[in-house]
């Protein structure tokens, strides 16, 4: 153990030797460096022969599994928050952690609180989201911080990591007993005390805490003794009311830093708005407002040299800003074989399935590949599970911050923590406001940007970038169009630019063996229809709706029939005109496309804008025709593949008649030019071809 631990593990225990050796080996696993902890074992006069037998045999090795540990014995029996006091005292780490005995941490809990904290330099708590087992199964969420709930009502469990100096301020834990079952809880009594005190807590809203409820800790207390606890709670505590206040303050201030600042002129003019246009400007300051108005040259200044960019608009922040953090950390030379993905989201679509690819290939030469996203949703865990398999660790920024900032302080701290060789960066903002800091402090970490396009009306992540092309080591783009605007549009130096295209999934494809009149059958589809597909996300830029109208005009003609399948935030407004028509079939949706556009005769894609699209590479290899849009993204394919027929976008209404156009007057067509995808598959999309291609871009 070091001089000075991280963490300093206080572990009560009483009877509970049965479940201590789990507790141990859930610190011993942790994926944090074990010299770091410091574990204080205090045994509470236990009277089992287990426990007994265990502490023996750890007073005499001072050794369980890895962890050094340090056994006192209370000399009476204490109780919980004494004996939890007997151990802060012999604790020398930064952050106290008070575990039970019969509890046990996910193997990140260190390193996600530990992030939290670097997130948020003045809180004075970590609290984590938590599994309950044993003899009640439940899993509870943390969240957010509010001193106004917390002072009603405990949320915050008692193993939630807290700094020492906080503990010594308030003078550990206390307990005051009335009756058997009438006392003070002691950790909610301490954070009452802590909001008094201003300070504040921070949530993580993943699970990494697993408490264990056996069957007499949940009849512990009656409704009414609970009652009387609580009221002695508020009793005791009456005048920690006025730091709530204070407490709200702190941390709004710490989410709010770069984000949200207001100031009080500023409110006052929001709030007249409000009532004027019944909303609040979003990202408008109202200071730009005024200066626009009666000093327009201040204010044409003023945003000339201002340091804000769409990297720090699309991170979430309202003002740009230095960024001067650890301004005496000297350079590491020296990396780990570690490679860093960042992206966005754990978001279904073809961007994440080309860094899925991507972040294979690194795992066949790295030792762990990181995986980490700004945003995590519901809708992600499929997604987020695909990426497991392939990353040593995963962390969404959200989950640990809530704030722009302090996610930003959580994405520098995890890479200073693992001193990554290489950086590979799919839209994450943070990475690009870091990239400066990084190379400072990193010389010798590569990054690499992987870009697909331009969003539809707005420059995207290519202008997001482009304040940080100097910092930026290698540019991917997966096609020579890409290539093109970085050159000609964002002065990118052409040596700096690699063109690889993406993969298509062969095997899954090659293997899926769909009998495709006896899946139409189980659909209820008759024999000899004309099968016309849409495969996408819900979504205005997929234009599932243009597909819909489609059927709806073609409903007339018993030739045709449609399929959908794909989900999205879209589904909803079109759900009601999807079920009422007669000639179209929703399959939902699907992580298996290999076992759908097999069952097309012809894809239909009408996209607002593609970067370089999957969809149609995955038609092209299926023999499926497709029509799109002639735009970019799809044009190149069909230029150099002839696998499909484009129409000139004019309008909704007019590009549903131009595609009912090509399907009337050139099915047949349409139908052998779907025999060319293959030989375009083979030739710019070889699966050998391009993961060599990887395998020479990070070989580093």
């Amino acid at each position: 153990m070091t001089k000075n631990p991280i963490y300093s593990f206080i572990i009560p225990v009483y009877n509970t030797g049965n479940y201590l050796l789990e507790t141990l080996d859930s610190i011993a696993n942790q994926n944090f460096d074990l010299n770091t902890f410091q574990v204080i074992v205090i045994d509470d006069c236990s009277t089992d022969e287990t426990t007994q037998s265990i502490i023996k045999n750890f007073i005499i090795d001072n050794n369980y599994n890895g962890l050094k540990l340090e056994i006192i014995q209370n000399s009476s029996n204490k109780w919980l928050a004494e004996t939890r006091n007997i151990g802060a005292k012999s604790a020398k780490g930064e952050y106290l952690v008070c575990l039970d005995s019969d509890d046990t941490l996910e193997k990140d809990f260190i390193k996600h609180t530990y992030l939290a904290f670097a997130a948020y330099p003045n809180a004075s708590w970590v609290y984590p989201s938590v599994r309950k087992f044993g003899a009640m199964n439940k899993q509870d969420i943390a969240e957010n911080f509010s001193a106004k709930n917390l002072f009603l009502t405990n949320y915050c469990v008692a193993v939630s990591p807290l700094k020492r100096e906080l503990w010594e301020k308030l003078g550990g834990q206390r307990t005051y007993k009335i009756s058997p079952n009438v006392k003070l809880y002691e950790d909610w009594d301490f954070w009452q005390r802590a909001l008094g005190k201003a300070k504040f807590g921070v949530p993580i809203k993943k699970i990494i805490f697993n408490y264990r409820q056996n069957i007499s800790s949940l009849m512990s207390r009656t409704e009414n003794e609970g009652n009387l606890t609580t009221l002695i709670a508020y009793r005791k505590n009456w005048t920690s009311i006025f730091g709530l206040k204070f407490s709200n303050r702190n941390y709004k201030k710490d989410n709010n830093n770069f984000a949200n600042n207001f100031g009080i002129f500023s409110r006052i003019l929001r709030k007249i708005i409000k009532k004027i246009s019944n909303r609040y400007p979003s990202n408008l300051r109202i200071s730009d407002i005024l200066l626009y108005i009666f000093a327009p040259s201040i204010f044409i200044k003023s945003k000339i040299n201002t340091n804000f960019t769409k990297a720090h608009k699309m991170a979430g922040f309202n003002n740009g800003f230095k960024l001067d953090i650890d301004k005496n950390l000297p350079p590491y030379n020296e990396t780990k074989n570690t490679a860093l993905c960042a992206h966005y989201w754990w978001h279904i679509g073809g961007a994440e399935n080309i860094l899925f690819d991507y972040m294979k290939s690194l795992s066949t030469s790295f030792d762990k590949i990181i995986d980490v996203v700004n945003l995590s949703t519901k809708k992600s865990d499929t997604l987020r599970k695909k990426f497991a398999n392939i990353s040593t660790e995963q962390f969404a920024l959200d989950e640990i911050a809530d704030g722009a900032y302090p996610r930003l302080l959580a994405l520098w701290e995890l890479i200073k923590l693992e001193q990554p060789k290489i950086i590979l960066n799919m839209s994450n903002p943070f990475i690009y406001l870091l990239s400066p800091l990084i190379k400072e402090k990193f010389p010798n970490t590569i990054i690499y940007d992987l870009l697909h396009c331009e969003d539809y009306e707005d420059n995207g992540w290519f202008e997001a970038a482009y304040n940080f092309q100097n910092y930026i080591d290698k540019r991917i783009v997966i096609s020579p169009y890409w290539k093109k605007i970085l050159i000609e549009k964002y002065k990118e130096k052409e040596d700096k630019i690699k063109v690889i295209y993406n993969m298509v999934n062969f095997s899954a494809f090659q293997n899926s063996q769909v009998n495709k009149e006896e899946s139409l059958s189980k659909l209820s589809i008759k024999k000899g229809k004309k099968i016309i597909g849409f495969l996408g996300r819900f979504q205005q830029q997929k234009r599932p709706d243009l597909f819909v109208a489609l059927a709806e005009k073609m409903q007339n003609n018993l030739d045709f029939h449609f399929i959908m399948a794909g989900d999205g935030e879209d589904y909803e407004l079109l759900s009601s005109k999807i079920k009422n028509l007669d000639n179209l079939t929703y399959l939902g949706a699907t992580n298996s496309p290999e076992k759908i556009i097999p069952l097309f005769d012809v894809g239909i894609f009408p996209s607002l804008y593609e970067g370089y699209a999957n969809i149609t590479m995955e038609a092209a290899i299926s023999a499926v025709p497709v029509i799109v849009p002639n735009i970019t993204g799809f044009k190149e394919q069909i230029e150099n593949g002839n696998f499909g027929l484009m129409y000139d976008v004019k309008g909704d209404a007019e590009d549903v008649d131009a595609i009912e156009k090509i399907l009337l007057e050139n099915y047949e067509a349409l139908t052998n030019l779907g025999l060319n995808g293959p030989k375009f598959i083979q030739k710019y999309h070889n699966e050998i071809e391009i993961k060599e291609s990887l395998f020479q871009l990070f070989n580093v």
